[in-house]
């Protein structure tokens, strides 16, 4: 049976309650740690409910309590309103008047180890996380990660991604529909309310949402730094605004808590490079980070398989997650 869900709102902006999802293993003789894990979705458009098969095996496999957290998608809001709900959810998790304040006698969990991971622009949150949250998440484990809104893969044409034969690489399209793709950046399938950044604010959308197709219009129009509000001109690439919000320009100044990152070699959703660069700077800065960078991979490839056990990613978590400490409750 799949882990069942309680659902808890961590913050409200107006009219609008964040929600997440908090999965407790069954029968802990310990009180266990955290995963958070923020979804992917270029900060567009998705929901906390889409959780690689993995994750919800870890929460017994590793006695973990996983948390699944929305946030509040890009363009009605930037990213640095989305970092704030980054903010607010690790907060509202660390707090003894937060997280635990919602759960029974019974669900005793330790708030005092946390693990921040996600996928795809989820990673770029966990990245964030580790960067500007004090104090530091125990460790990070960013999953195919955006990390450069700015970098080369976010500001050239991209066509969009094709996730078929099991997440495997599959055949690209036909030279002229590509070609047509690109021209017309999908907007004519992306309803202008979700394109307009004076449009309705949320924190997620339904599966059948016309919004699931952002990630496919950005991509093609290559306008992702546009879309989360940074700086966009001549100077951008010099911009120390927008330098905060590219992980690698940040790593020095700021350092990372302990760092295991996964991305495939021909993800065609991320390009590898945002990895790359992000892992080079941390070798050179000292950042304790192990990289696994998978031969043949596509973007999802963790959800697409089912059995993706992930265990690499697991091992290093339990290693910087320690054992239980006084932040037990």
């Amino acid at each position: 049976m799949s882990p069942q869900a309680t659902t808890i709102t961590y913050k409200t902006i107006g009219k609008l309650d964040i929600p997440l999802d908090i999965y407790l293993p069954e029968h802990s003789t310990s009180s266990p740690p955290v995963l958070l894990w923020f979804h992917g979705g270029g900060l567009l458009q998705g929901h906390r409910s889409k959780v690689p098969p993995h994750f919800l095996r870890s929460i017994s496999k590793y006695n973990i309590a996983l948390i699944s957290a929305d946030y509040r998608l890009a363009p009605q809001v930037g990213v640095q309103d989305i970092f704030e709900d980054v903010k607010d959810c690790i907060a509202f998790i660390r707090s003894s008047d937060g997280l635990v304040k919602h759960l029974d006698a019974s669900s005793k969990i330790d708030i005092s180890r946390l693990a921040v991971s996600g996928s795809s622009a989820g990673g770029y949150l966990a990245f964030l996380a580790g960067l500007y949250i004090d104090p530091k998440p125990n460790v990070i484990l960013p999953i195919y990660p955006i990390t450069d809104p700015l970098g080369y893969f976010f500001t050239i044409p991209q066509p969009g991604p094709l996730f078929r034969d099991g997440g495997a690489v599959s055949s690209t399209l036909p030279k002229e529909a590509l070609k047509a793709m690109l021209e017309e950046g999908n907007e004519a399938e992306v309803p202008a309310a979700f394109r307009d950044p004076q449009g309705e604010i949320v924190a997620n959308n339904p599966p059948n949402s016309a919004r699931n197709k952002m990630y496919g219009y950005m991509l093609a129009a290559a306008n992702l730094a546009e879309l989360l509000h940074l700086n966009i001109g001549e100077d951008s690439y010099r911009d120390p605004e927008n330098d905060k919000w590219r992980v690698a320009k940040s790593v020095a100044t700021q350092g990372l808590p302990p760092t295991y990152v996964v991305h495939g070699d021909v993800d065609r959703a991320v390009g590898v490079d945002q990895a790359d660069e992000v892992v080079g700077v941390c070798v050179g800065e000292g950042v304790t980070v192990q990289y696994e960078r998978l031969k043949g991979k596509d973007h999802l490839f963790d959800v697409f398989n089912e059995q993706e056990d992930m265990e690499g990613m697991y091992v290093f978590m339990a290693k910087y997650l320690g054992t239980a400490s006084s932040g037990k409750l």
